[in-house]
């Protein structure tokens, strides 16, 4: 069987390359749409551990009065 030398007008990343050189364009575009998924996981991921990562609020030492109440005062 013989392999065709496939031309791409397009320069990638050399480590990008070696994953996508015996890709055809529909599955390149499956690729691209897998690694979008993954990218916005690892997103939502990193803003979830920052966010455990900060220190809790202080909580208000006296509780909130309603306001019919405060005008007793």
């Amino acid at each position: 069987m013989k392999t065709e030398n496939k031309f791409c007008p397009v320069q990638l990343e050399l480590g990008l390359e070696e994953e996508a050189c015996l890709l055809t364009p529909a599955q390149r575009r499956a690729l691209a749409k897998k690694f979008k998924r993954w990218a916005r996981q690892l997103e939502v991921s990193a803003f979830i551990m920052e966010r455990r990562a900060l220190p809790p609020k202080p909580r208000l030492s006296l509780r909130a009065v309603p306001q019919h109440r405060s005008r007793w005062n």
